[in-house]
């Protein structure tokens, strides 16, 4: 056999074999990128919420599977204020929670308006819980580094579906995940079944905001028992008011 016709057959197989690590390659690369989680970005507290491009939309795919990586990369803004509205169903009548929440520099501020318009003032700090009524003097004071209703987060206070209750899920509970309008909003949504009573909860999470703004839950005959709804969300400054206890101490400062 010819040296030329060796060098040749030598130039083929070299060639082959770098093509075949170039497709390794490209296939290894393309599998991160759809195993990477990208979502939009979540407007800063210092930015009014806008638009959300429908091709933010695809930039991952959420599913039964993705769902619990997806929220564990949100991040809310840090300084906002909305209302909430809490209903609570049960057989023989209702209750209705009318919450005004403002946050800001890592205090939660809530004015609470429970049933009979009993009005209840709620302001979590980074270490400390301070719960007073309307007309109240001095504020009940807990340890958020104690056990008891002082360890509850300012999620709960405002008997809210949180990120975490998502996150801490077994997978084989998360019944339906996926992207979809809640209002005029784009949103991250999911179903699952609660660990306690099993019953059915969904949860929508703003894409421009990553806040959830909705949630129901509905008990194994298919009820309603809970709804979570919100107002408008103003980001940014919040009034300094919201953060002063009712002897005048001001948190805030």
């Amino acid at each position: 056999m010819s040296t030329k016709r060796i060098l040749g057959i030598t130039l083929v197989g070299v060639l082959f074999i770098v093509a075949v690590i170039g497709i390794m390659l490209l296939n290894l690369f393309l599998k991160r990128e759809s195993d990477a989680i990208m979502l939009p970005e979540v407007k800063s507290a210092t930015e009014a919420p806008g638009e959300i491009e429908q091709d933010a939309l695809d930039r991952v795919e959420v599913t039964t599977e993705t769902i619990q990586a997806v929220v564990s990369s949100l991040s809310r803004p840090l300084a906002y204020r909305r209302d909430v509205v809490i209903k609570s169903f049960w057989e023989d009548g209702q209750a209705e929670y009318a919450i005004s929440v403002s946050v800001q520099n890592g205090l939660t501020s809530l004015r609470i308006t429970l049933p009979a318009s009993i009005e209840k003032r709620i302001i979590v700090t980074q270490d400390k819980l301070y719960i007073w009524y309307k007309d109240d003097m001095t504020p009940y004071i807990g340890d958020l580094r104690s056990l008891g209703d002082g360890h509850r987060t300012a999620d709960e206070w405002q008997m809210l579906i949180t990120y975490e209750d998502v996150i801490a899920l077994n997978k084989n509970d998360i019944i339906d995940a996926g992207y979809t309008k809640y209002g005029d909003e784009y949103c991250i949504y999911a179903s699952y079944l609660s660990p306690l009573l099993k019953y059915t909860r969904n949860f929508y999470v703003s894409l421009d905001l990553g806040l959830i703004i909705g949630a129901e839950e509905f008990d194994e005959t298919g009820k309603l028992v809970y709804s979570m709804s919100t107002g408008e969300c103003a980001i940014g400054g919040v009034d300094p008011e919201a953060f002063v206890l009712p002897d005048g101490t001001d948190l805030f400062s």
